[in-house]
């Protein structure tokens, strides 16, 4: 009996060690060393990283396999990034592997895209808290979130200099750029919070969509998460946005700066709704994909357009757009 479990462990061994050149791994190690080695051309694949450990999970036979999968590949990225003396951003990039797991697991229990998303966004900001909250204890310097308001206010404040020193600007340009500056240096630090958090409601939201479209390629019968147009908020999220107003509204100082932040990250919420609405629209309509193309492009960086989603989202609680549609096409059929 001992013999034959010493063996069963040295095969084990074994192959958890010719697993580290096999395909899964390798991409593991791509995926998390590009952004690495290159970080001025593909620094963005950060924000992604949970897209490759979702579907490797997903796809994978044995989770317990997969899972040293991964770390052989991380392991490999990890040796990759000490060799070229970037080792902290290797840790920064592993942020994203809980958000991996948490999609994951989402995904197994069958949860909703709304609730995949909730637990989604609380994995990716303790992840954050904890990355950010470490590296300020061991770098002995202070928490970067409590430098970035002044670094922001001396970003825009050297744009300011950059635009006063350009001959080539008439006056009365310059002077309404200073003033659109100086309201956003007023306003920038009010709304930080609401920006963070923002940011990380729309890197989940990213990773569920792309990860979405992919398994539907690479594992069609694994999906369980219905097409991004189909997505919608929880009713109950109208009383967040209504708790935001009513803080902006009537309370002054520092329930006004919590009001706004709130308001921004509603917004958010209510204009991924929105898009998911336009896009099932579209659809619907069967428009051709180079009008669809122009409409996202308009609607995306026309002001009153994205304000104009913003509506359709938090019109859609009530109205319910997406039913309706089908309640009509069910009818005629």
């Amino acid at each position: 009996d001992l013999s034959s479990t010493n063996q069963k462990n040295i095969l084990q061994q074994n192959k958890q060690k010719n697993s580290f050149f096999t395909a899964r791994p390798l991409l593991v190690a791509l995926f998390f060393f590009l952004p690495i080695l290159l970080p001025g051309f593909i620094g963005w694949l950060n924000a992604l990283l949970a897209v490759p450990i979702f579907l490797l999970l997903q796809t994978a036979t044995d989770e317990q396999k997969a899972a040293v999968e991964i770390r052989n590949g991380l392991l490999m990225a990890g040796l990759g990034s000490l060799l070229i003396g970037r080792f902290s951003m290797f840790l920064f990039t592993l942020i994203m592997l809980p958000v991996g797991y948490s999609l994951h697991h989402s995904a197994v229990q069958q949860k909703n895209p709304a609730q995949a998303g909730i637990a989604g966004i609380i994995t990716l900001s303790i992840a954050w808290l904890f990355f950010w909250t470490g590296y300020s204890v061991l770098s002995g310097t202070p928490h970067p979130y409590t430098g970035l308001p002044t670094s922001l206010d001396a970003f825009l404040e050297q744009i300011i200099i950059v635009y006063r020193t350009n001959g080539e600007l008439p006056v009365d340009v310059l002077y309404r750029l200073e003033l659109l500056i100086t309201e956003m240096r007023e306003l920038l630090p009010k709304i930080l919070p609401g920006l963070l958090a923002g940011t990380v409601v729309l890197t989940v939201t990213l990773n569920m969509i792309i990860s979405r479209v992919l398994l539907r390629r690479l594992a069609p019968e694994k999906v369980f998460w219905p097409p991004y147009k189909e997505w919608q908020l929880p009713d109950k999220t109208i009383w967040f946005l209504i708790f935001s107003f009513v803080l902006l509204l009537i309370n002054s100082g520092q329930g006004k700066t919590v009001g706004l932040s709130l308001v921004c990250v509603a917004g958010l919420l209510y204009f991924l709704q929105g898009v998911a609405v336009v896009m099932h629209t579209l659809n619907r309509w069967n428009l051709p994909r180079a009008f669809r193309l122009f409409a996202y492009v308009f609607l995306g960086l026309q002001r009153y357009g994205v304000l104009l989603v913003i509506i359709i989202g938090i019109a859609d609680t009530w109205a319910n757009f997406r039913k309706l549609d089908h309640t009509e096409k069910d009818t005629t059929e």
